[in-house]
């Protein structure tokens, strides 16, 4: 009887465990991916996405200000399972970096995808769309994904938390007003 009793118990802590786990969660400051683009025709697995929603008026400020700001976008590809049978292929991290230069009057954008690497623009509204916008980004090439299998690609981005130096911590006490983290995007994949 105790043993019945124990493994309903278990039972249901599991489910209620489950239930918890399982809601979506919502970003701080309502930023969010969309316009996911997954292609597979150049021998790679190529993805594309835009952030949005992530640039608050004190953000804004602040990268005016000269404070660099680091967008960290994490893409994770999995080949879904049982958790013994589940592999985790690709963790990526990219970052795009931000930095107002007062002196010549023009953001330096940082780009690791982009050919230039290095982006420069006098106009803040191209700047925030360099920063917010990942596009056909290479992952992995084709021939190490099997044919027929699905795979699950998440994506989810991030305001870097190590991009203030020490002593601006202090100055601009205001920086977690404007933290933002998506929730995780997926998108399944077939080959």
């Amino acid at each position: 009887m105790t043993i019945i009793r124990s493994i309903a118990v278990y039972g249901f802590l599991a489910a209620i465990c489950v239930l918890l786990f399982s809601l979506p969660v919502q970003a701080k400051n309502g930023a969010e991916i969309v316009d996911i683009s997954v292609s597979l025709d150049t021998g790679n697995l190529e993805v594309g996405f835009r952030l949005i929603n992530c640039f608050t008026p004190k953000m804004e400020e602040a990268i005016k200000s000269g404070v660099k700001t680091t967008f960290r976008f994490r893409m994770v590809l999995d080949k879904p399972g049982l958790p013994p049978f589940r592999s985790q292929i690709l963790d990526n991290t990219l970052e795009h970096t931000i930095k107002y230069d007062l002196l010549k009057n023009e953001y330096h954008i940082q780009i690791p995808e982009h050919p230039d690497r290095i982006i420069r623009t006098r106009d803040f509204e191209e700047a925030r769309q360099w920063m917010s916008t990942v596009g056909n980004l290479p992952l992995i090439p084709l021939w190490r994904l099997e044919k027929g299998v699905t795979y699950e690609l998440r994506l989810k981005a991030e305001l870097s938390k190590s991009s203030l130096p020490v002593i601006y911590r202090y100055v601009f006490f205001f920086v977690s007003l404007w933290d933002f983290e998506t929730a995780w995007y997926r998108v399944d994949i077939s080959r």
